[in-house]
């Protein structure tokens, strides 16, 4: 179990210093990738709606379309998108700049004058990360039903409140459940495998890359791994309810 209290500072001055790194950090990882997921998600949504209205079409169950934009959209394909934009952007990111610091002996610079490393460095990013890619996933989540709506009209008229209601009645509170554990939970680790990948570099410049492309492979490793995990535990929940 992670010792969380490690990670957040108790006095005052020092919690200053943790929030503006904390803003910092969710600006770079949150805030300039909304663009991005918001562009993924339009595409995403546009593509399953598509060719679920089109096959829904033959069989005249266009009222399933809801429940389809959830389970492709909601359980599976926001949390992994916003993972590997997690990894792409900001987990190369902080491995690259916590292993150049190690380089340039900043980090021993921190230690030599008392300050708390987990407290300066790695705690404002992991919290960055937890908070950052709930809000990417659910920004991938409202793209993806603009995109959904838009695909959904491309071979007939399908009603905006139609839709929605579609979409509400198929979320269940076991889908806002999983979906926060998977994307907090997820990102939490995707960071620190990223800060140990950076804090695990010795003295050699040449290693800044090698930690970096280890921070990635492992990062991805495991986003898929807890993807699964929680898919799998949902979907085993859902069999037994049943």
């Amino acid at each position: 179990m992670i010792p969380l209290l490690e990670y957040i500072p108790h006095d005052r001055g020092q919690r200053q210093e943790f929030l503006r790194v904390f803003l910092r950090q969710t600006y770079y990882t949150f805030n300039q990738a909304i663009p991005l997921m918001g562009i993924l998600g339009v595409f995403a949504g546009l593509s399953v709606a598509f060719q679920a209205r089109l096959g829904l079409s033959f069989i005249g169950g266009n009222d399933s379309l809801g429940q389809i934009v959830v389970v492709v959209l909601v359980r599976e394909l926001a949390p992994l998108m916003s993972s590997l934009v997690l990894i792409a952007r900001s987990a190369t990111a902080v491995a690259s700049e916590l292993a150049t610091m190690k380089v340039q002996q900043e980090i021993e610079a921190l230690l030599a004058m008392r300050i708390n490393v987990k407290q300066y460095l790695l705690g404002p990013r992991l919290l960055a990360a937890t908070l950052s890619i709930f809000c990417m996933a659910i920004c991938f989540v409202f793209a993806g039903i603009v995109g959904a709506w838009f695909g959904a009209n491309f071979w007939s008229y399908y009603p905006l409140f139609q839709f929605l209601n579609s979409i509400s009645l198929s979320l269940a509170p076991a889908d806002i459940f999983f979906f926060i554990a998977k994307t907090t939970l997820i990102g939490t680790g995707i960071f620190m495998v990223a800060i140990k990948s950076g804090m695990s570099l010795h003295k050699a410049p040449f290693e800044v890359p090698i930690v970096t492309n280890k921070a990635v492979v492992d990062a991805l490793f495991i986003a898929i791994a807890l993807q699964i995990f929680f898919s799998g535990i949902f979907y085993l929940w859902i069999g037994l309810k049943m």
